[in-house]
């Protein structure tokens, strides 16, 4: 090194001129320190990345560290205190490059289009396409497959696939993006499911279910069909089905063969305004081509004539000249109309043509004695409509007489309504008891007066098994009572069955996936019991069951996944005063034992209970603890083994029945009517008077 002068030694300071510094160590791989600084450029990109390089000498010519001066700085550092969600001290954070992954994808995509570093080559009809091994098997299972058995594979032959599909596949492959249309959406779809490509098919029907409307719903659902896109299948059928009538003022709705529209117009999910429609539509398509006339029988078979009221097939398609000059078809109107007029044989005339379209499964309340409306009882039926976010309830017909205690079942998609109490006394309930029957149309909102019951029942059961309906013990102004008696809806009679061993009320019933009733708990001999009992429907006898682990009476049961579930009710506590039971108890007829189920969350009694949607649903009855009617409904998941709290009824009520019916899609009910209304003074005036107006004699029709 040049020697100092004079005047750089008097400026340097004085402690640093005494220092004696060490000699830098040089070792062979490392040439000395040079006194000029290295020149570095610094070159910023648009990604943001800065690049350093050196223009005069390479980091590596730099002269090497004073290690003792180096280790003198490494001071101990104090222990390290984390707190949650902080950085602890000396551990160090992970840095992400952002968008590294789509920089990584446009250089690899930039490198194949150079074909820098390709290793296979995919050929298909017409064109050939270098590609990564690597890339193009992080996509594909196909390709991973092939390439596992050869890895030194140099060409790949694909001749079923389209250039434009292998195209988009590699496209996918190395951008993870593609443009697609409904023009070349089919040799994607085709290409991602050959090649075992599972993210760019859901790509595919993303864009197929985007592209769903009453134009283009036919050639998507073609489409679908052909490369076994089974989701776009589904959604393409559910979007005709439920938009059927504007999609048949389109063109599609003429071509559709009669294989397709036979299909629509069978399938039960088709949504219409009315089954008059169906008719028109049908018509329309008929009257297109006139060598279709031929198939107008088969056609119209599927319309569902005995759904269209009476008034309605006189009005509206007994004009029709088809209806009346083709025998085949004026059969289906003569069906129709002895549908009609046959009212107590409609269970046993129940087909497909008599089946809702597009029917909701519909949970219903039944009569009962709200707390708000003092000594009245109730004659509302409600049901629970759950499309507004939560579910409302909402008015959908009224008894024809008011009822309390009364019990309820569905058979044939009519709802029954038998017995209870007609007046509230709660000091002598049993002499109030009745025994009406009455049945519920949700097809036509009507209401039809049956035979009623042999002996007065409140407080009894009633369970539909075998096409039957059988009402079992309950009481009256006699006692209680052991007598079964089954009511058959051909003949609308009731017959007496054989008797329980002891007379019961206050119990529950529900039908066995066998078809026999099992009957729970109940009064009996002055005192709830644990006491169950089977009916066997077919060889009309009673057996013992093993009993209840807890005595209750007032309690409800329903049949649900193959086990019967007894929930609810009361029993007479250690002072002889009445307490809920919480306690739910599970029957399984295949070992004949009862196992424990999640308890209530609130016990009630004379509460109403039904299924729904693999659910059971408790709703309303009377809270022993508070000494309060209750408007809660309760809410079982079994999978979960689970109850909850759902929407409160309108009002606290107690003796209020529940069941689940099929009902009219976006519910929206008829006028309601009347058929032989029961005999109470307002509503046989009321019917007498509207009968004479009534042009259906036949069905004895009266608007309400």
């Amino acid at each position: 090194m040049p020697t100092p002068t004079k005047n750089s030694q008097t400026m340097a300071p004085k402690k640093k001129a005494s220092r004696q510094k060490k000699p830098a160590v040089v070792t062979p791989s490392q040439p000395p320190m040079e006194t000029a600084p290295a020149q570095l450029k610094v070159e910023i990109r648009g990604d943001g990345v800065v690049v350093v390089e050196s223009s005069v000498k390479k980091i590596e010519q730099m002269a090497a560290l004073d290690i003792a001066q180096l280790n003198s700085l490494n001071l101990p550092l104090p222990p390290p205190v984390i707190k949650p969600g902080e950085r602890g001290l000396g551990l160090g954070s992970e840095l992400t490059r952002p968008l590294h992954g789509n920089a990584l994808l446009e250089e690899l995509s930039k490198m194949r289009q150079e074909k820098f570093l390709t290793d296979l080559e995919l050929a298909c009809k017409t064109k050939a396409f270098d590609v990564h091994k690597l890339v193009i098997s992080s996509v594909s299972q196909y390709f991973r497959e092939i390439l596992a058995k050869d890895p030194s594979m140099k060409r790949l032959e694909l001749p079923s696939l389209s250039p434009l599909g292998l195209a988009n596949v590699i496209t996918f492959a190395y951008l993870g993006r593609v443009h697609m249309s409904l023009y070349t959406i089919g040799c994607t779809a085709s290409a991602a499911a050959t090649l075992q490509i599972p993210q760019l098919l859901k790509m595919c029907m993303d864009f197929l279910l985007a592209e769903l409307n009453v134009q283009t719903c036919v050639y998507i659902w073609n489409i679908a069909a052909a490369y076994c896109l089974v989701p776009v299948c589904d959604a393409a059928r559910r979007f005709v089905l439920e938009n059927f009538v504007q999609f048949a003022d389109t063109p599609l709705f003429t071509q559709l063969t009669l294989e397709q529209i036979s299909a629509f117009l069978q399938d039960d999910s088709l949504l219409l305004p009315s089954e008059v429609t169906s008719l028109q539509l049908a018509m329309r398509w008929l009257d297109f081509d006139a060598s279709r006339q031929d198939h107008a029988a088969e056609l119209l078979s599927h319309i569902r004539f005995e759904t269209i009221l009476a008034s309605e097939l006189v009005s509206q398609i007994q004009p029709v000249p088809r209806m009346m000059m083709d025998p085949h078809c004026h059969r289906l109107l003569v069906d129709a109309m002895n549908y009609h007029l046959l009212p107590y044989q409609q269970n046993t005339l129940q087909s497909r043509r008599t089946q809702l379209r597009a029917g909701q499964q519909t949970l219903l309340t039944i009569g009962g004695r709200p707390s708000l409306t003092e000594r009245a009882l109730s004659r509302e039926v409600l049901w629970r409509d759950p499309r507004e976010g939560g579910a409302t309830w909402r008015h959908l017909s009224q008894l024809p007489a008011k009822s309390f205690n009364q019990c309820v079942a569905v058979m044939d998609g009519f709802l029954y309504v038998a017995g209870g109490e007609d007046q509230n006394d709660a000091r002598n309930q049993a002499k109030h008891a009745v025994n009406t029957l009455s049945r519920y149309d949700p097809r036509f909102n009507t209401w039809l007066h049956l035979t009623s019951m042999r002996q007065r029942r409140t407080h009894f059961s009633l369970a539909a098994s075998g096409g039957r309906l059988f009402a079992i013990g309950g009481r009256n102004v006699e006692g209680l009572l052991a007598t079964t008696e089954s009511y058959l809806p051909s003949s609308n009679t009731w017959q007496m069955r054989a008797p329980m061993e002891v007379p019961r009320c206050c119990h529950s019933s529900a039908t066995l996936p066998s078809g026999d009733i099992l009957v729970t708990g109940g009064y009996i001999n002055c005192a709830y019991s644990r006491s169950v009992a089977c009916y066997n429907v077919d060889t009309d006898t009673w057996s013992e069951k093993a009993p209840l682990e807890t005595p209750r009476g007032w309690h409800c049961s329903a049949t649900l996944g193959g086990k019967v579930y007894v929930v609810g009710g009361s029993q007479l506590g250690p002072g002889g005063e009445r307490v809920d039971v919480l306690s739910v108890e599970v029957f399984s007829p295949e070992s004949g034992t009862w196992s424990r189920a999640a308890p209530l969350l609130l016990g009630v009694s004379t509460a109403g209970l039904s299924t729904l949607a693999d659910k059971l649903y408790l709703l309303g009855g009377w809270n022993e603890t508070e000494k309060r009617y209750k408007a809660a409904v309760q809410k079982y998941d079994p999978s979960t083994d689970n109850w909850s709290m759902a929407e409160d009824l309108p009002e606290p009520t107690v003796g209020v029945s529940c069941c689940t019916l099929t009902l009219p899609p976006r519910h929206a009910p008829r006028r309601q009517q009347h058929r032989n209304t029961p005999s109470h003074e307002e509503q046989q005036q009321a019917g007498k008077n509207r009968s004479r107006e009534s042009s259906m004699a036949p069905s004895q029709a009266i608007t309400a």
